[in-house]
């Protein structure tokens, strides 16, 4: 019975510390290696190359949402803009729409 509840005991301080290493960061130790190979498109203006040269990484069924949903968010963001400045523009420029 001692037996028994002295490796209950160790299991437990293992897991204990385990838990405690995954959680607590370590000087020196560099963070975990991925293989996604996605970049995020860069902040400020998005060209229209950028978008081009986008690459989704692919997983079991279809491409990573998350990426693919953050580049939809800021693509929409940009358009907002976008359509923001071309209403200032317009409105500032007291001619037609067909003048532009």
């Amino acid at each position: 019975m001692t037996i028994v509840l002295i490796v209950l005991v160790v299991l437990l301080v293992g897991l204990g510390a385990a838990v405690l290493v995954g959680k607590v960061p370590s000087p020196g130790v560099l963070p975990a290696v991925t293989t996604e190979s996605f970049s995020p498109l860069p902040r400020g203006g998005v060209d229209p190359e950028e978008v081009g040269d986008l690459r989704f990484d692919q997983a079991l069924r279809g491409y990573r949402m998350s990426q693919v949903d953050s580049v939809i968010e800021r693509l929409v963001d940009e358009l907002r803009a976008r359509d923001a400045e071309i209403a200032r523009l317009r409105g500032q420029g007291g001619g037609t729409d067909g003048d532009l």
